[in-house]
């Protein structure tokens, strides 16, 4: 008899392929609609077979303890999941990640207890989320989560807040040509969307400063931006848009591209969707095609671009944040920003561990841990206000 595990892996396996039969298709639909947790299960694994990750590793766990970690892990109780010792050769990405109290923390690493049920959700995203919007005068406003907001700048351009936290700019057909700026500022644990004068549409992840002109010119459409960002350009031969990222620029028509130009990151990467982009830096140009990643490191002129599963790059715009082939050093950076908490790993080779997965922003910052912890071999420690890496 097949246990829920295979079952699970059938189906997924079955259902990718097109190839569900008929009492396959009505048992999977009575396990769906028993729980939410059968409905998060099969969505998560479907997702990791959808790009090409492997969920066979299943298949060699003890099959009652498994079922009872991920049930565990989908659940609201606070009891730690243990992790389950699989190695996964996974290929390296490679990132920084910023920690502080790092001297404090070696010194005392020996002494952080691992099997410690800790409150994690308690420490994650204890924060403001809101987003904050520098107008041309210089007055800042907040923008309240979930609310509708209506603000309006001197030269009468409207600018609209929907419940989705999402603005839209109505500029004044009368107003000169005389360009003002706005600028939004989204802070760790927070998200935001904006749509701008020309229509170009923007979606800023957390720890994101981005600066705008209110009303574009009629030949040039340029932005600012530090963090990471995904656009859906407006089509305009006439104005070219360009995204300043500290030394890189990024020259475009009309596409969907995404930029990651974070603070402490030692690169800038350009994800090309549709469309084409221009990649300048530091007077070094280079055209990038659809499915193709640019890589700048700063300070440097060379330009490095590869192919790549774009989905992975902008899969977060959808509030889900998949992983393939990457350090986890990488990872802790990237759920740090989403979840506002702060890494520190006891020792280098940690960072080093590669892991392929998917979370998505609806799940507690308590679910990624546990996955990446039965699949890592890693544990979790609070110590102070940072989460720490380490082995029990």
């Amino acid at each position: 008899m097949e246990s829920k595990e295979e079952n699970i892996i059938n189906w997924v396996r079955d259902y990718s392929r097109g190839e569900l039969c008929e009492n396959s298709k009505k048992a999977l639909e009575s396990f769906l609609n028993e729980s939410r947790e059968n409905k998060a299960l099969f969505n998560h694994y479907r997702r990791l077979y959808a790009n090409g990750r492997s969920i066979g590793f299943l298949n060699q766990l003890n099959e009652e303890k498994a079922w009872k970690q991920i049930q565990s892990s989908l659940s609201k109780s606070k009891i730690k999941t243990r992790k389950l010792h699989i190695w996964l050769p996974y290929a390296a990405a490679v990132a920084i990640i910023a920690i502080v109290s790092t001297i404090l923390i070696k010194q005392h690493s020996s002494k952080i207890d691992f099997s410690k049920d800790y409150n994690f959700e308690q420490l994650a995203q204890q924060g403001d989320i809101s987003a904050t919007i520098t107008l041309a005068d210089g007055s800042r406003i907040k923008l309240v989560e979930n609310e509708k907001q209506l603000i309006s700048e001197k030269d009468g351009t409207q600018i609209a807040k929907d419940s989705l936290n999402n603005i839209s700019y109505t500029p004044n057909t009368t107003s000169s040509e005389k360009l003002l700026f706005n600028a939004i500022d989204v802070p760790r644990g927070g998200e935001f969307s904006l749509t701008l004068s020309d229509g170009t549409k923007v979606w800023l992840n957390a720890d994101t400063k981005f600066r705008y002109p209110v009303k574009f010119s009629s030949s040039r459409r340029e932005v600012y931006l530090t963090g990471e960002a995904y656009f859906e350009v407006a089509h305009n031969k006439q104005a070219p848009f360009v995204v300043n990222s500290h030394d890189a620029k990024v020259k475009v028509l009309g596409t969907s591209f995404n930029v990651s130009a974070y603070d402490d990151q030692e690169f800038i990467a350009t994800t090309l969707v549709e469309g084409s982009v221009q990649v300048n830096n530091l007077g070094n140009k280079k055209l990038l095609q659809p499915g193709y990643q640019s890589t700048i490191y700063r300070g440097r002129d060379e330009i490095e671009i590869q192919g790549v599963d774009t989905h992975l790059y902008t899969s977060w715009v959808n509030g889900v944040y998949e992983f393939e082939n990457m350090e986890l050093e990488y990872i802790m950076t990237q759920l740090g920003r989403w979840y506002d908490v702060k890494f520190f790993f006891t020792e280098e080779k940690f960072k080093h561990i590669r892991f392929t997965g998917a979370f998505e922003k609806e799940n507690s910052f308590e679910y990624a841990l546990n996955l990446i912890e039965r699949v890592a071999d890693v544990d979790f420690a609070i110590k102070g206000k940072l989460v720490v890496v380490g082995r029990e």
